[in-house]
């Protein structure tokens, strides 16, 4: 008996392929983000942990440049088969809440047009991986609360040691679920066997991180309070939930009527995804966390949603057909805020005159002529090229060493640096201070110095000091940045750059 397709793939497949294929067609735009060389470089310095993120990206990087190369177009290769397969994997979700055809087309189609998914799909980075895992966490969970196959307990602890690998933000999907479970139908899950074999399976993956971990004095905890102390104290409750809304208000419909269903007599099986989705929220909120940390939940409420309208259009083909198009029309306006298809100077005035200001308003909270993200896509190759001639200018090149003030100076110098043949460049920025050589030999009397100022310290040092040039630019957020040749240490180059390296490495209570 010959076994046939059904009809739902017939339509998903080609649907998120397409779709896939169309994000990365555009996915160049204006060049590598700042976070990006950070990725590539980490993809260099393969390791089970690096300062801000686990190793998961790092891996996932290097089997990207070992494979694909280090282009831009193949690092995004990954991030839009992320967003294809999550869009399918939104579908699935909505199948095992009993949609049929039409509900997994418009749980696809959701994530397909929703403002905040197609830009969190445009880079690699960590994001699209997390929402990623998320989804595939929740999808295991509604099947789990369908059928109760103990195998999936398996299946759902492996996810979660990649997603630790990940991101350790899995954590703010996994303390709501432990708390709300003993309280829910699902409390037998803790009489399953293979529920304790799944945690240990979690374990075990992720267990070469936490040796790192620990055998590095845990830096999560120093990025933590880093995070905590510059970027999470600025988070507001009524920005977050803000957010909340504006991230997919072009779905909201689907979205919300998840909720609903979650909760209503239809869908009261499901009524443990409700309360998830409410705890998340919750605890991201209690915690001050940022309010994209919350965008891998949305998955399992659209699919949800996607069941609910299956429902109430049947029958109403006309309903089916206009609600989709309104989503897909309502998206069009803010396309090139969420896709980098414009030029630079295109985009600067179609934000001024639609009056864009809140998609131009940097952390700082000013208006700026691009998107922060945008921004953080301009300068670089114009860094690395002054950094060029600086050291062309260097008599003897094998004793210069090269200094930039944070990771994407770093990783920019490092990637674009490979046509001047430049040394190792050397930072004191997220995981740069891990690659930190243990001392710096004596014979170095040269520093090329990137930062937007030049420090006391480093002006006192040098009795020679040549301002090469800085970033011009006028989008790049990196503009401003300096450029010096600094040369005739009144003392030590060695022992000034040795000394920095030990402070750096005891406020970060990284071992000597």
């Amino acid at each position: 008996m010959v076994r046939t397709v059904p009809k739902t793939w017939t339509l998903l497949i080609p649907m998120v392929v397409v779709y896939g294929v169309v994000r990365l067609l555009v996915s160049e735009g204006y060049g590598f983000h700042r976070d990006e060389f950070l990725y590539l470089a980490q993809g260099r310095h393969l390791a089970w942990g690096f300062w801000s993120n686990p190793p998961g990206p790092g891996f996932m990087s290097w089997l990207t440049q070992q494979t694909l190369g280090d282009s831009v177009i193949a690092l995004r290769i990954i991030p839009s088969a992320l967003a294809a397969a999550t869009a399918y994997v939104t579908a699935q979700i909505a199948r095992e809440f009993g949609a049929n055809r039409f509900g997994q087309f418009l749980a696809a189609f959701s994530i397909m047009v929703s403002g905040v998914f197609l830009r969190v799909f445009l880079l690699f980075n960590p994001v699209p991986f997390d929402v990623f895992y998320w989804s595939l966490l929740t999808y295991i969970l509604v099947r789990y609360i369908r059928t109760s196959h103990p195998n999936l307990l398996l299946l759902f602890g492996l996810i979660c040691g990649f997603g630790i690998l990940n991101k350790y933000s899995v954590a703010l999907l996994l303390l709501p679920l432990l708390v709300i479970l003993p309280w829910t139908s699902l409390r037998s899950v803790f009489l399953e066997k293979k529920m304790y074999a799944g945690v240990i399976l979690a374990a075990l993956v992720a267990l070469p991180n936490l040796l790192w971990q620990y055998h590095h004095n845990f830096p999560v905890t120093s990025h933590m309070a880093e995070l905590q102390e510059n970027q999470l104290a600025n988070v507001t409750a009524s920005g977050f939930i803000i957010d909340q809304v504006l991230f997919n208000a072009n779905i909201l419909w689907v979205w919300i009527s998840g909720l609903l269903f979650c909760f209503s007599t239809h869908g009261k099986k499901f009524r443990t995804m409700g309360f998830l989705f409410l705890g998340v929220i919750g605890l991201i909120l209690a915690l001050q966390g940022k309010s994209y940390y919350t965008l891998g939940i949305y998955p399992v409420m659209i699919g949800a949603g996607a069941r609910m309208w299956e429902r109430w259009s049947e029958g109403r083909n006309w309903l089916r057909f206009t609600l989709p198009l309104v989503s897909l029309l309502m998206i069009v306006p803010i396309l090139p805020v969420a896709w980098p298809f414009l030029s630079a100077q295109g985009l600067q005035e179609y934000g001024e005159k639609y009056g864009m200001e809140s998609f131009f308003r940097w952390e700082d909270g000013q208006v700026h002529t691009l998107p922060q993200d945008f921004a953080d896509m301009f300068g670089w190759q114009e860094l690395a090229e002054l950094v060029g001639q600086a050291h062309d200018q260097v008599e003897e090149k094998e004793h210069c060493l090269i200094y930039c003030s944070n990771f994407g100076q770093a990783g920019a110098v490092d990637y674009f640096g490979k046509k001047y043949a430049l040394p190792p460049v050397h930072s004191f920025a997220d995981s740069w201070k891990l690659w930190l050589p243990e001392q710096v030999s004596a014979a170095h009397h040269t520093l090329i110095y990137v930062n937007d100022n030049l420090g006391e310290d480093v002006e006192d040092l040098f009795a020679s000091i040549t301002l090469i040039g800085q970033v011009e630019n006028e989008f790049a957020r990196e503009r401003g940045t300096l450029v010096y040749r600094c040369e005739k240490p009144r003392s030590s180059l060695a022992d000034f750059f040795n000394g920095r390296m030990k402070e750096v490495r005891e406020a970060s209570g990284l071992p000597e």
